[in-house]
C-alpha cells in the first residue's frame, strides 16, 4: 500500500469521524427539544394540540424519496457512472428544496388556523416552530453541500473522457459517502420528529 493510499484512507476516516460527531451533536440537540416538549406538555396549562399529518405528510414522503435518490447517486458514484451520479444528486437537491418549501407552506397553513407561536397562550406552537425551523436549517446546510457536489458532478461529467482512465472504486470523485450519511440522518431525524409530534402534539 502506497503512502498516498494510506493518507487518503486516513483522511476519509477522519472525515467520517467528524460527520459522526456532527450527527451525535444534532441528536443531542433534538433530544433536548423533545424532552422539553414532554415536560412542558405534562405541566398542563393552556396546552392544546394539533394534527400535523394534514400539513407535513407530503414533505415526509419527499424526504424519503430524496434519501432513495441519494443512495442511487452514491452507488453510481462508486461505479464511476457520472451521468447517473449527476442525475441522482440533482433529484436529491430538488427534493430537498421541495421539502423546505412544503415545510414552509405547512407552517403557513398552521398559522392561518390560529396555531401561531408568538403571543399565543398555547405553548405547543412554540415547540413545533423551534423543532421544525431548526430541522429545516439543518436540511438547508446539507443542501449547500449537495449543490456543491452537484456542480462538481456536472464539471466532472464534461471531463468524462479524461477521468475514465482512473479507477473510480479507489478514487471517489465526489464524497457521496459523507453526503449520504448526513442526508439519510436528516431523513431519519424528520421521520422521528414527525412521528413524535404526530402522537404527542395532539
Amino acid at each position: 500500500m502506497s503512502y498516498a493510499t494510506r493518507y487518503e484512507e486516513r483522511s476519509q476516516n477522519a472525515h467520517r469521524f467528524s460527520m459522526w460527531l456532527a450527527i451525535v451533536s444534532s441528536c443531542m440537540v433534538f433530544a433536548g427539544f423533545t424532552s422539553a416538549f414532554l415536560v412542558r406538555r405534562g405541566a398542563g396549562g393552556n396546552w392544546a394540540g394539533f394534527d400535523i399529518a394534514t400539513v407535513f405528510s407530503l414533505s415526509t414522503f419527499i424526504i424519503i424519496f430524496s434519501s432513495a435518490m441519494m443512495i442511487v447517486a452514491h452507488i453510481a458514484n462508486k461505479k464511476g457512472n457520472l451521468s447517473m451520479t449527476t442525475l441522482g444528486l440533482g433529484i436529491t437537491l430538488l427534493c430537498g428544496l421541495l421539502f423546505c418549501i412544503f415545510q414552509y407552506n405547512g407552517w403557513v397553513k398552521l398559522v392561518n388556523q390560529g396555531f401561531y407561536p408568538s403571543g399565543n397562550p398555547n405553548p405547543a406552537p412554540q415547540f413545533l416552530f423551534v423543532i421544525v425551523i431548526v430541522h429545516a436549517l439543518h436540511v438547508l446546510s446539507g443542501l449547500v453541500f449537495m449543490a456543491i457536489a452537484f456542480g462538481r458532478s456536472l464539471k466532472l461529467l464534461k471531463q468524462k473522457d479524461i477521468l475514465e482512465q482512473y479507477n473510480s472504486d479507489k478514487i471517489l470523485l465526489i464524497r457521496t459517502d459523507l453526503l449520504g450519511m448526513y442526508w439519510h440522518f436528516m431523513g431519519i431525524l424528520w421521520l422521528y420528529l414527525f412521528g413524535f409530534l404526530y402522537f404527542f402534539l395532539k
